[in-house]
């Protein structure tokens, strides 16, 4: 159903039918997607639709306000492009015709699944909340948090180049790869539409991988039939064919292609004009500089065209780019040289501050989390703290940790946890405020171990 009032479709404001939002401006009351819900629309008597966020091949994600609890959030409807079409009543939708019900039926019935699955999977950092999901309006749909923030693609384009610096580039690409291994390994699902577009930056730096709607189970032949859409230059030889069997690996040449986008600014040629041979990628060391020879090798086996020859998990992937990192970071690089970027030296005008800690050991393993500057965060077991680890040892707001800008130095307080918070193996004095240099090493109970350090861009 719609509401009987209008309110902002960006802000949810109540504007009285007015077409401009006095409030922020927005305007997007018209649907140019005629397979789209309209502005306003109430799903489950309490999630209010505005602006659209994204959409697919599979569905569309909607800006929404939930009414009952007064928050914003994103909700995501099941609609395959070519099996679906809008009913009369601009809400209901049905199968395009029968021949494609069962096909219908069948990727709905997923979709509502993997909603469920993933709603499990809320202690991996990196995979978006999903707090609700259910069927209305012959269709399935699941309410996500919304994240304030841009995507990576956006991020890369108003970078300077193009390019983003490899610290930056490799952190979201590795927590990325931590949080897929864990979904391949935990809830037998992958992504298969792994690009830039779907990797999203939070204003406070939190990097979530969105668009799960459109996973599919890794066995099961009627989802390759929902395969209608694809993303030339991230999707790899397998998918652009019914009979192709998919892994791991798919998801692995698709956040490798990712990778290199981002790095370089350009895209890796389509799989087929791969195939043809009439296009090859461009060894990252003639882009970006000889010190990148062996990323570029790891990235050629992460995109190689045959799947025996491709890097096999995100767990392989991940080392193979951790020790490109650890090379790269022993490479000398020569800061008078006129052709190293300013960003490798460090001589820039003015740089950027990204504190984080690097996850080690435990819970935390292979995960970085970006740490908001001047701002306190917490780390403990309720869902509340910024950090969430689910282990009985930790307390249930275990410590406290503040990146001050001016003295470039951490600062952390033990709040009386039982277990304790050690850094560098010394036990820290409950309630008092230390500081601790970047690179210390911190262990929170015996639950998880984590690396202090900051990027400067």
């Amino acid at each position: 159903m719609t509401m009987d009032y209008e309110y902002c479709p960006n802000c949810f404001a109540k504007i009285h039918g007015e077409t401009v939002c006095p409030y922020c401006g927005c305007d997007e009351f018209e649907r140019h997607n005629l397979l789209s819900l309209p502005v306003n629309a109430l799903l489950r008597g309490r999630y209010m639709t505005g602006v659209i966020l994204g959409s697919g091949g599979f569905g569309i994600t909607y800006k929404a306000m939930d009414r009952k609890r007064r928050k914003l959030c994103a909700v995501k409807e099941y609609v395959p492009l070519g099996y679906s079409v809008r009913s009369n009543d601009g809400i209901t939708l049905t199968s395009t015709n029968r021949e494609k019900e069962e096909i219908y039926e069948y990727g709905k019935n997923k979709f509502m699944a993997e909603a469920n699955l993933l709603r499990n999977l809320d202690h991996i950092p990196s995979v978006v909340n999903i707090f609700d999901s259910f069927l209305e309006n012959g269709t399935a749909y699941f309410v996500m948090e919304y994240i304030d923030g841009i995507t990576l693609g956006r991020l890369r384009a108003q970078s300077e180049n193009g390019r983003l610096p490899f610290e930056t580039a490799y952190g979201i690409i590795h927590q990325i790869a931590f949080c897929l291994h864990e979904v391949h390994t935990k809830a037998n699902i992958f992504h298969r539409d792994i690009s830039p577009e779907n990797i999203m930056i939070s204003k406070d730096d939190h990097v979530k991988l969105i668009d799960f709607g459109t996973a599919k189970y890794i066995h099961g032949q009627k989802s390759q039939n929902l395969s209608v859409i694809l993303k030339p230059g991230y999707a790899p030889p397998e998918q652009y064919s019914s009979a192709g069997k998919q892994g791991e690996y798919t998801d692995v040449y698709a956040l490798a292609a990712t990778f290199y986008f981002v790095l370089t600014g350009k895209k890796v040629p389509a799989a087929p004009d791969r195939l043809g041979g009439n296009a090859v990628i461009e060894p990252l060391e003639n882009i970006l500089g000889t010190e990148y020879e062996e990323l570029s090798v790891v990235l050629e086996r992460a995109l190689a065209i045959k799947v025996n020859e491709r890097t096999q998990t995100m767990k392989d992937f991940m080392a193979d780019i951790e020790r490109c990192r650890e090379h790269l970071r022993t490479t000398p690089i020569d800061p008078d040289d006129p052709s190293v970027p300013p960003e490798k030296t460090g001589n820039t005008l003015e740089q950027k501050i990204r504190p984080y800690l690097d996850g080690l050991a435990g819970s935390m393993k292979g995960y970085r989390y970006f740490v908001p500057v001047n701002t306190m965060i917490s780390i403990g077991r309720l869902p509340s703290n910024s950090i969430v680890i689910s282990s009985r040892v930790v307390g249930r707001k275990h410590l406290e940790i503040f990146y001050d800008t001016y003295n470039q130095m951490f600062y952390m307080m033990d709040n009386h946890s039982v277990n304790g918070t050690y850094v560098d193996g010394k036990r820290c004095m409950p309630s008092a405020i230390i500081p601790v240099q970047p690179g210390s090493i911190v262990s929170v109970a015996n639950a998880c171990v984590f690396q202090l350090g900051v990027i400067y861009e």
